[in-house]
C-alpha cells in the first residue's frame, strides 16, 4: 500500500499516482522480501498532544533540540507547524503562520542546525515551476523573511518535493517526479556555493534510487549518511526506511533499518536528534492518533558517524544583550571557508557542527563589533560530542588567535587564520587605528619577557603591512608578564597570559 501517494499533494500528487500505478505495476520487478534484522528498539508515539486526528508527519528538530517542526492537515490544508520542548513532552503546537503557510499546501520543511534557512515544499503558488515547487526562506528578527523560489536548477514542470538540507546547508537533497531518473518518484541532490547559489540538480543514481518509488530523504549531521524510504528495495512492506553511506567510490548498498522501526505499513520521513540516538519517523501503523502519526524509537540502530557540535550564546560583552553574528567556519591548515552558521538575534544562541579529522577556526563577527575566532581540534574518529562555547563580542579589544614557536617571535601558519581576519577587518573600517599589545606569563625575566612581547606583536604588524595595512595605522608595544588575565600558577592560566591583543585606539 503506498500511504504516502494520498496523504498529500506535496507527498506524491494523487491523480499522478492513479494514471501510474498500473504501469509501474506492469514494469516494476516484483519486491523481495527479507527477513528483517530486529533492533532492540523503543517505539513510541509523540502523542496526542502533537499529533492529532488527521496526517501529522515530516518532523524536523532544530539543532538545540527544543523545537519540531512538522506538517499537518489538521486544518484543512497541508500547513507548517512547530512545537516546543516543554516538561511534559511537545507544547505550543501551532501553525507557522502567514509567512509561509497559504491557502494552498505547504510543508515537509527542512532547517540548518542554527535555524537561520529554511527550505520547504509549497504548491500551486505563482511563481511555481510545477505542480509543488521547493522554496527558501531566512530567519531573522524572530520570523522567517526572504522566501523565494530555488529556481530552474532545483525545481523542474514536474512534481519536486521533501527536501533536506546538510548541517553547513551545502548540499540539499529532495525528491523529484521529473524525466531523467530511475522510475517513479527519485532522490535527487543539488548542491550551494558560499555566495548562497544552488547548482543543477543531478540523480542520486541507481545504487539508491529504483524503478520504483524513493522518497523522504535526510542526510544526518555527518554528511554522508543519508536516510530515506522505498517501495522496491529489498523490505517487508509498503515503505522501508534504508540508510546509505556517501564515500570517494560513490553511495553504499541500502540497509534496511529493520524492525521494529520498520513495519508492514508505510514508514518514512525519517530524521534525527543532533548529538543523540533520537531517531524520529512518520508512520501509518495501527495504534495512532491519526492515519499518519510521528513516532520516536530509541536508539538508531543504525546511527551515523559522530560529530561535534558547538553550541552557546553570542552576547555584548558589557550589555549581555544578544547580537545577531555570522560564524564562520575555516580548516585552520588551508584557510579554507568551510561553512557559515548564525546567531539568533533574538537570544543570541548559536548551533555549528564540526566535522571529525579536521582543526578548525569559528570566527564570530558582527557589524559595530570587532571579530572573535576560537579554535577547535576534532580528532578523526571522534564520537558525538557537544562543547559550550558563550562568546562575549567586543568594539575595543579582542584577543588574536595566534601562535610562535616555543621562546620566539615567529608566527606559526595556524596564525594565518585570524591574522587574515584582522587584515579585513581594518580594510572594512579604513579610518581605524590600532595597538597590537603583546603580552606573557611570568616565566623568566621581567626584562626578557618585555622584550619577547614586543617580538611578537611587532611580528603581528609586519604580517598586517605585508598584508596591505598602513603602518600609520598600526603600532606594536610589549607589556610583558606586567596585565596577566588569568592566574600564573597553572598551565591554562599562563596560556591565557601569553597573548597579542588587537586594541582599537582610535576612529
Amino acid at each position: 500500500m503506498k500511504h504516502f501517494a494520498r496523504a498529500a499533494r506535496f507527498v506524491l500528487p494523487v491523480l499522478l499516482l492513479a494514471m501510474t500505478a498500473q504501469a509501474q505495476e506492469d514494469q516494476q520487478p516484483q519486491r523481495p522480501v527479507i527477513t528483517p534484522e530486529r533492533y532492540d528498539v523503543t517505539i513510541r508515539s509523540l502523542g496526542s498532544s502533537l499529533n492529532s486526528s488527521d496526517d501529522d508527519f515530516a518532523p524536523l528538530l532544530l539543532g538545540n533540540g527544543k523545537v519540531l517542526y512538522f506538517t499537518s492537515n489538521r486544518n484543512g490544508d497541508q500547513d507548517i507547524f512547530s512545537a516546543v520542548q516543554g516538561s511534559d513532552g511537545w507544547e505550543q503546537v501551532q501553525a507557522a503562520g502567514p509567512a509561509l503557510n497559504t491557502d494552498g499546501d505547504e510543508g515537509g520543511t527542512t532547517i540548518t542546525p542554527d535555524g537561520r534557512w529554511m527550505v520547504f515544499t509549497a504548491c500551486d503558488r505563482m511563481d511555481g515551476l510545477g505542480d509543488c515547487d521547493l522554496y527558501i526562506a531566512e530567519y531573522i528578527g524572530g520570523s522567517w523573511r526572504n522566501i523565494r523560489n530555488l529556481g530552474p536548477n532545483v525545481n523542474s514542470p514536474a512534481w519536486d518535493s521533501q527536501p533536506s538540507i546538510s548541517p553547513d546547508g551545502l548540499m540539499l537533497f529532495f525528491v523529484s517526479e521529473r524525466p531523467g531518473g530511475q522510475g517513479g518518484t527519485d532522490v535527487w541532490m543539488t548542491t550551494r556555493s558560499h555566495d548562497g547559489d544552488f547548482g543543477r540538480a543531478v540523480n542520486l543514481g541507481s545504487v539508491v534510487n529504483s524503478v520504483g518509488d524513493e522518497i523522504a530523504p535526510h542526510i544526518a549531521a555527518d554528511n554522508t549518511t543519508l536516510y530515506f524510504s522505498s517501495d522496491t528495495h529489498p523490505g517487508i512492506g509498503g515503505q522501508d526506511v534504508y540508510r546509505v553511506k556517501k564515500s570517494d567510490r560513490g553511495w553504499s548498498s541500502p540497509q534496511h533499518l529493520g524492525t521494529p522501526i520498520n513495519s508492514e505499513y508505510d514508514d518514512y520521513f525519517c530524521s534525527l536528534r543532533l548529538n543523540s540516538d533520537d531517531l524520529y519517523f512518520t508512520s501509518n501503523r495501527p495504534g495512532g492518533s491519526g492515519d499518519l502519526d510521528i513516532y520516536l524509537a530509541i536508539p538508531n540502530p543504525l546511527p551515523p558517524g559522530g560529530v561535534t557540535t558547538v553550541l552557546g550564546t553570542v552576547t555584548d560583552s558589557r550589555s549581555d544583550n544578544p547580537i545577531g553574528a555570522s560564524l564562520t567556519v575555516r580548516d585552520i591548515s588551508t584557510n579554507e571557508v568551510l561553512s557559515t552558521f548564525y546567531s539568533d538575534e533574538m537570544d543570541g544562541s548559536y548551533v555549528v557542527v564540526l566535522q571529525p579529522g579536521r582543526q578548525y577556526v569559528i570566527t564570530a563577527e558582527a557589524p559595530g563589533y570587532l571579530f572573535y575566532s576560537d579554535r577547535f581540534d576534532v580528532p578523526a574518529g571522534s564520537a558525538n560530542d557537544m562543547v559550550r562555547k558563550d562568546i562575549k563580542m567586543t568594539r575595543d579589544i579582542v584577543r588574536l588567535l595566534v601562535y610562535f614557536d616555543f621562546d620566539k617571535a615567529t608566527l606559526q601558519s595556524a596564525s594565518f587564520v585570524d591574522l587574515d581576519r584582522a587584515v579585513d577587518w581594518l580594510k572594512a573600517n579604513p579610518t581605524v587605528k590600532v595597538e597590537l599589545a603583546g603580552h606573557t606569563d611570568n616565566v623568566g625575566s621581567r626584562e626578557y619577557n618585555k622584550k619577547l612581547s614586543l617580538d611578537r606583536a611587532q611580528a603581528v604588524l609586519d604580517y598586517l603591512v605585508k598584508k596591505g595595512i598602513s603602518p600609520a595605522r598600526v603600532t606594536a608595544h610589549g607589556y610583558g608578564m606586567s596585565e596577566p588575565v588569568a592566574t600564573n600558577e597553572t598551565d591554562e592560566g599562563r596560556a591565557l597570559n601569553r597573548r597579542v591583543e588587537f586594541r582599537v585606539v582610535s576612529r
